[in-house]
This record gives C-alpha cells, structure tokens and sequence, in this order.
C-alpha cells in the first residue's frame, strides 16, 4: 500500500508585511531629515562665510574713516594759522605716524596751491622756493601743487625734492573735485620717491585760507580761498595686514580691485592666491568711499571649507540607517517568533513540554541528552562540559574533559570557598543553587560567570548523585558595573579619584588619624588664570594641559598622599599620617607643587607658564569633619588666589571671620533697602565750553547701621552675586527718574542723569524696563531725561536679550552711554551696530595727558571719531585744570571729576549748580 505524503500549504499573514513597510517608511523619514541637515550646514557656513567679508569691508570703511579724521585733525593745524613751519608740520606729522592708529600710513604731505596770477597764493612761501618752481615747471601752466612738506614712515622727517602734484591728469583732477566740493578725496598715490615700486592710494583733503571764498574754477584755474591739501599715501597691503592680521594659511582669500571691473590689471591687494579648485563659498562688495570705486572679493579656502564638514546630518544618516534597519530586524524577528509560536503551536500537538521535565526526564532516561554546560557524576568523580561551555573559555570543541582539569583547577582561589558553600547546601539537600565565580579561560584570564545548578538523581537515601548546571557570562555586566563605579569615583578627563572619591579616602584617613593621634592634610589647589589659556588656544588645548597637570601631581605624591582632581582647573592633595611634629612636610609638598606649575606646558606647540594658588588646613587644627576640612581648604584657596596667586596660605580663624562677615553682609544687604540704608548721591557732569551744569551721574551709596558708610566696591559684587543688584537697580532708577524731574523744572529743562547698570541685569528679565516705559509714556518731562550707562564687554557679548533691552530704552526715550571707554575692546562695527549717544573716556587715560603725548594723541582720536559716528564725549577722572584744559582744546564736550566736584546729596549737588553759575556770570 503507497503512502501520500501530504504537503500542508503556510498561510500568509498581514504581518509578515509589516518589517518592509516599516523599513521603506524609517529611510523614507532618516533621507528626509538627513536633507534637510544638510542643506542647514550649507546655509549656516555660507551666513558665516557672508559675515566674515561684510566685517571685513566694514574694518576696511572704518579704517578710511579715521585716515579722515586724523586729516582733518591736520587742517585744523593749518586752519588755526596763517603759516604753518616745516618743524610745526613735521612735529604734529610724527606724532600721528608714532600712534597706534598709523598702520599703513607711508607719509604724509602738504601741497601748496600755486598760481602765478594770484601771488596770494604763494605770498607766504620762500621767493627762492617759488622761483625754483617757476624754473622747473612748464611755463604754459598757470597753477602749481607742489608739495612743500612731507613725513614719511619709519624716517625723519626731510625735505624732499621738488614734486608737483599737478603733473598727473587725474590727480589734478581729484584734487581740483575735493577743493570744489571741500570733502576728503581718494586718489592715485603721489609718488615722491621715484624707486617706490609699491601701489600707494592717497586720500586728499584740501585746506582753505582764513579769508575763504567759495572756491570755483574760473578759466580753467581754482580761484577764491583755496590754499592748498593735505595728504596720506596708503599702503594697501599694509593696511589689509594690519586688518586681517598674519596668518600663513588663511580660511578665506581677499582680493581688492580698483573700479568695478576684476582682472589681474585693477588688482590692489590679495591676501593670498586663489586655490587649486573652484572655491565652495564667493561674494563681493562694493566699496564706495570719497570718489573712489573698490570691488573687495572674497572666496573660501580649504582651511575655510573644512567648516563645512556636514558632521550632524552624516551622524544623522549613519544613526537613521542603523535605527531603520535595527528596528526593521526586530520586527523581522518578532515575525520570526510569530512564525515559531504558530510552528510550536503544531508541534505541541504531537509532543507535550511541561514544567517539570527534569523529572521526567530522570525518571524516564536516566542519563539522557542533557541541554546543560556541565553534568556532575559524584558517585564516579567525574565532571562533563558541553561544547558551549567550553567554548565560552576559549578551550576548543574536541578537547577531553579530563584535559580542562578538576573545578579546583578552574575557579579562582578566592572563589573556592563561595562554590564549596554551594555545593555543601546541595548536598545538605537543597534542590538547586546559584552563586557566582571567577573561572580560568584558556589563555590564562579569568572570566566572570554566574552558575547554577540542580539535583537531578538521587540514591537509595536521597543522597545526591548527579547534579548539572548551566553558566552564564558574567564579564560584560562586570565590566558595566566598574566603568559605572570608575564613573562615580574617578575624573573621566585626568584618571584622578574625583571630589567623592577623596572625600571618602579623607573620612578614612580621619578615622585612622583618631586612632593612631596623628594629623591630616588637605591641599586645594587652583590654577592662576587658566581661562586665559582657554581664551587663548580653545577648550580641547586646556583639556589636554589639565592632564598634564594631572600627571605632574601624580608623579609626585608619596605613599600617604592622594591627588584628586575637584572640578576645573582645581586640584586637592591629601595627606595623611603626619606625625605631630612633622607639619614641616606640608611645605615642602606644596613648595614642590608650585615649582611643578612654574615649569612651561607645551600647548599648541607653545610654551605656555602659568602659576598655582593653594590653601591649606589640618585635622584636627582646624576641623574634625571632611566638610568643615574641605570649606576651610577652600577659603584658604580663596584667600591666596586673592593675594595675586602663586602662593601658599593656611587656614586661620579669621578667614572664618570673613567668610561670616560675607555672608552677615550679604544678609544685611538684602535688608538694607526696605530699611532705607542705601541712598543715591550725584557727580556734576560739566559742559567743557560754557562750564554749566546739565547732567549729573547717580552713584550708589550705603550707610550701614553699624558699619558705618560701607565702599561700593565692596558691597556691589555682592549685590551681582546674589542677584540683588536687580532689585537695587530697578530702585536706583526709579529714584533717579524722580530726581531728574525735580531738576528739569529748578536747574534746566533738559537735565540729564546717568545711571549705571550691570551687566548681571542684561542676563536676566525684569518689570524694569515695562515700569520706566509706564513712567515715561504717563510723563513726556522725562523723554530723554536718563542715560544708561553700559560696559564695552556687554557688546562683544550681546544676546538677543542685551540687543532688545537696548532697543526698548530707544523707543521709551533713554539714552545710552558706553563707559570706560578704551580699557576693554570695541570695534567700529559695534559702536555702529548698537546706537550709542555718549562715549566716556576712562580716567586711566585721562590721568596721564599732561605727560604723555601718547595719551594726548588717543584722546584726540577718540573724540574726533566719537564726533565722527554721531557721539558725544565725557571725560571721566578730571582732577586738574591741565587736564580739563588739554581736553577742552581736543573738542570734549563733557568732563568729570574732582576738579569738578565730588559725588553730593541732591541739595548739595543744587547748591553747587547755583554757585557756578553765579561764578560764571561774574567771571564774564
């Protein structure tokens, strides 16, 4: 009889579709975000790129802007004489070339209008000199621009040989425009030396007679007051050095053309040449300045390029690939499972599995096939490893039982003891058991498992007779659990036990310092100035010199030391088991510290010195806990970076004392307001040409009940610690705008004050600026009647909170003064971005301007470009008359100080606007 083998046909279910559908719809979604990352890193580099040439044609207009300024400031030399000396020219030339705001200046120079039919023209110069000019030049001209005095950089000031300006078509007709139409002019350079082979561009400005005319061209020649000009030749290249600095191998390349056209024949000046390929990123703007037409192009490099790296989305598409393909593999297996369930399912039909196989298969085999990594036969002695287990510890497939040795041989001698227990709780009669050990792999290393076994035959009295088990690998979990504890105790930059690790060796120490009656150490030490090193290289470069410091510390510590690294650029040392006697030690471990940090770091491939502060208490001196060891370590520390740094301080009780003083201050000053200690007095602001009083700035004072009058200096830093100078400023203010409204119906309709603001109240938001909007939409007296004073480092750090507070003080009619001008860094392009009325001069240069021609020099500039941008000047620290006098000559226009008056209580400050004024109308 034929058998029929029967084939039974698999349905196919609807989730067997469902790991496609999803992987389709997971790279659908990842192409989709990854193009969309990548299109944001393109228009981010090219914004970046796009920002670097607008600043750079802003420092190039701005750069133009001062070469005018410092022109003018020669005219006025020519405008406040009839004649102006060779030696009067030369002097007030050098001093111009010396400053700091020459680069790129070649010389300077003065051309003489010369005409043979007006001998006005030349009634002042040398009759030698002009027949000199009647011999060399062509006679059929009428009108001459020789030039008569020239300075040029790097060289004393000579007379050079005769040169007419005139000589040159377009030359004469740019300086013929600029007299015209009496503006600064740019040019072809006038070039003197005839061995000058480099590009010069000079900027004309013409200078006029006492009796000026409107100047005009009649017969083809100037007529009317026209007197001569004055002149800077440029260096381009220079200039573009000075502005980009020198770098070897610049991110982008600048080109200038002259005109609007951009070929080798019009090129001024490149940084560097163009690259081997098409660049990824190009523009050009367009410079028009005083008659003259540039074309400044830019266009990336690989150093530039290399920004554009599309880091994010290539982690995006790498990231979405593996998730897609991730999940659509669990899915896929979860079908899989499906699929087993359902073949099980059949199965099970024909085969039953229950939970107690174990002793269906003891009592129904005996020794069966067993599923386990190794069978125990303790009647025989004899132990079996299946083929996984062995190849869990390296051992190779074929090889004998008896070749892998006895459980003696291959679990770890500590362990012993834990299976021998297991084991004998078996044997006690215990069903099953589990513990974990450490067994010897082939190679030697030892291997974290977890085993478990059962009793699955006894004898006659119950006694076991067989036992297997099964063995899990334990070493991946191990490992995750020390890279967990490593984590929690060590400093994953430096290796260095962290705070909580030290702090637990200290509470050691201290137990053991009880017991034995010695003492315990504990060093803070921090690093002098090492933002500077961020600032200076970037944070990865400082992450590498904090490992070096590292390993210094820890080479250097003995057997009872520790070195930890706190957090930052702050390290502890711990030494314990120092014998009463013996606290000598700690110098010399904290002596052999700072000579560590005096030795240069190599960062960058550059020495870089840099000096440590340490403080220093001992247990039980100075305390009995960790805490309290740790906060006196630390006020220690404080106290020495206080004293200037690279020095060692110990503990004492009155740092205690001024750590508590703090904190008291801090206590009473969040009091003092609402008992109404703080007051607010005001310091004249002067006007330099009529010596009235119109302005004032409120200063901050605070009468304590006990203390007495306590300095600014001291109680502010407090209130910007703590956040109180919100609140205070907010009260300051209000009180001002009260004051400033009294003033404007006694003293003057337009009276001003000034109030200072924090920085800290920039950072965060406030009803301020809603309330004084309130005051001032209710009051039209107060439209423009406060003046906010600011810092230089708040715009180089502007938010878009700074911007819009800024913003808001316009629109509610306050304006706003930079102060301490000079000592921080402000480019032109923020004194442009931000809309500034009054720039104060710090009192460090105004100090020095009776010595220092520098200094005098500055200021001038200062004012002439303040006056140039639209800004009024104050000049802060003005405590002589020299000063006032040389700042008054310069074209200040306010100035403050104890010249003046010191800062005075409101009916004070009104009692000196009224002896001022009477002292002035009987000066007159």
């Amino acid at each position: 009889m034929k058998s029929k083998i029967r084939t039974e046909k698999r349905a196919i279910h609807w989730y067997e579709f469902l790991p496609w559908l999803f992987l389709a719809s997971a790279l659908a979604l990842t192409y989709w975000i990854w193009q969309n990352e990548y299109d944001a890193e393109y228009v981010e580099t090219e914004r970046v790129f796009e920002q670097q040439i607008d600043e750079t044609s802003h420092q190039i207009i701005g750069r133009l802007k001062l070469f005018e300024q410092s022109l003018y400031s020669i005219r006025k030399l020519f405008d406040s004489s009839e004649f102006v000396s060779q030696d009067e020219f030369n002097q007030f030339a050098t001093e111009i070339l010396h400053s700091r705001l020459s680069s790129g200046v070649h010389d300077i120079g003065y051309a003489q209008y010369v005409n043979f039919n007006q001998p006005s023209t030349y009634a002042a110069l040398d009759a030698a000199f002009i027949q000199s000019v009647k011999r060399l030049v062509d006679q059929s001209q009428l009108s001459y621009a020789p030039v008569i005095y020239a300075v040029q950089q790097g060289t004393q000031a000579t007379s050079l040989p005769l040169f007419n300006a005139f000589a040159d078509k377009q030359l004469k007709a740019n300086m013929e425009s600029a007299a015209l139409q009496d503006e600064m002019w740019v040019s072809n350079g006038l070039k003197l030396d005839p061995q000058h082979t480099s590009d010069l561009v000079s900027i004309i400005l013409p200078v006029y007679s006492h009796d000026k005319k409107q100047t005009k061209v009649e017969g083809g020649e100037l007529t009317g007051g026209i007197r001569g000009w004055v002149y800077f030749n440029l260096r381009l290249d220079v200039v573009f050095k000075y502005l980009l600095g020198v770098d070897e191998n610049p991110s982008i390349r600048f080109a200038l053309y002259d005109g609007f056209q951009e070929n080798p024949s019009t090129l001024l000046y490149q940084n560097t040449l163009i690259g081997s390929k098409p660049p990824q990123f190009s523009a050009r703007y367009l410079i028009d300045e005083h008659g003259e037409n540039w074309v400044l192009h830019a266009s990336s490099l690989s150093g530039f390029e290399g920004m554009l790296n599309h880091k994010h989305s290539t982690m995006i598409a790498i990231f979405g690939l593996l998730g897609s393909f991730s999940l659509a593999g669990i899915l896929f297996l979860f079908m899989l499972r499906l699929r087993t369930l359902e073949s099980l399912d059949r199965v099970n039909k024909r085969l039953k599995f229950s939970d107690d196989r174990w002793h269906f298969a003891v009592e129904g085999a005996g020794h069966g096939a067993w599923d386990w990594d190794w069978d125990w036969d303790i009647r025989n002695k004899k132990i079996s490893f299946s083929t996984g287990w062995k190849r869990m510890l390296g051992f190779d497939e074929a090889c004998s039982d008896e070749a892998i040795g006895g459980w003696r041989d291959i679990v770890h001698p500590e362990e012993h003891w834990t299976v021998l227990h297991g084991y004998k709780q078996a044997l006690k009669g215990y069903d099953d058991h589990s513990f974990e050990c450490r067994l010897r792999c082939k190679d030697g290393q030892w291997k974290w498992v977890l085993s478990r076994f059962m009793i699955v035959a006894r004898g006659d009295h119950r006694e076991p007779v067989r036992i297997v088990g099964t063995t899990t690998d334990l070493s991946q979990l191990k490992e995750t659990e020390e890279k967990a504890w490593q984590h929690a105790n060590f400093d994953s930059l430096t290796g260095l036990p962290n705070r909580r690790m030290l702090h637990a060796k200290l509470g050691h120490a201290i137990d053991v310092a009880k017991w034995q009656g010695s003492k315990v150490a504990l060093l803070c030490l921090d690093l002098d100035d090492f933002s500077a090193v961020n600032d200076a290289f970037g944070p990865e470069k400082g992450d590498v010199m904090l490992e070096e410091v590292a390993k210094r510390l820890a080479s250097s510590i003995y057997q009872y030391e520790d070195v930890a690294r706190y957090s930052g650029d702050e390290f502890a040392i711990l030494i314990s088991g120092i014998a009463v006697n013996q606290l000598s030690h700690l110098d010399e471990v904290a002596q052999n510290v700072l000579a560590m940090m005096a030795a240069p770091f190599m960062v960058a491939g550059q020495e870089v010195f840099i000096s440590a502060s340490i403080g220093i208490a001992v247990y039980p001196d100075d305390a009995s806990s960790v805490n309290d060891l740790s906060k006196n370590a630390d006020q220690a520390l404080y106290a020495s970076t206080n004293q200037g740094g690279n020095c060692i301080t110990y503990f004492t009780s009155e740092m205690q004392e001024k750590a508590n003083k703090r904190m008291q201050l801090t206590s009473d000053l969040r009091v003092a307001l609402r008992r109404k200690d703080l007051f607010v007095e005001y310091q004249p602001i002067v006007d330099l040409k009529t010596e009235r009083v119109h302005k004032a700035e409120a200063l901050l004072r605070w009468q304590h009940p006990e203390r007495g009058l306590i300095s600014p200096t001291e109680f502010i830093p407090i209130a910007e610690s703590t956040k109180l100078i919100n609140e205070i400023g907010c009260w300051v203010l209000a009180e001002s705008m009260a004051q400033c409204k009294v003033w404007r119906q006694k003293i003057n309709a337009e009276f001003q004050i000034s109030v200072n603001k924090s920085p800290v109240q920039f950072a965060e938001s406030s009803v301020e600026g809603h309330d004084c909007a309130q005051v001032l939409a209710e009051d039209a007296q107060l439209r423009n009647a406060i003046v906010i004073e600011i810092t230089e480092g708040l715009l180089l750090d502007a938010t878009g909170q700074v911007k819009a507070t800024l913003e808001a003080y316009k629109d509610n009619g306050i304006q706003v003064a930079l102060d301490d001008f000079g000592t921080g860094y402000s480019s032109l392009a923020y004194l442009q971005k931000f809309d500034i009325d009054y720039l104060k001069i710090d009192m460090s240069f105004v100090r020095n301007l009776e010595a220092a021609a520098e200094d005098r020099v500055l200021c001038r500039t200062i004012i002439e470009m303040a006056h140039g941008l639209g800004m009024q000047v104050i000049a802060e620290g003005v405590e002589t008359i020299g000063q006032r006098d040389i700042l008054l000559n310069a074209g200040c226009d306010y100035g403050q100080g104890y010249y003046f008056s010191k800062s005075l209580p409101p009916a004070q400050f009104e009692g000196y606007v009224k002896k001022s004024s009477v002292k002035k109308k009987s000066v007159k």
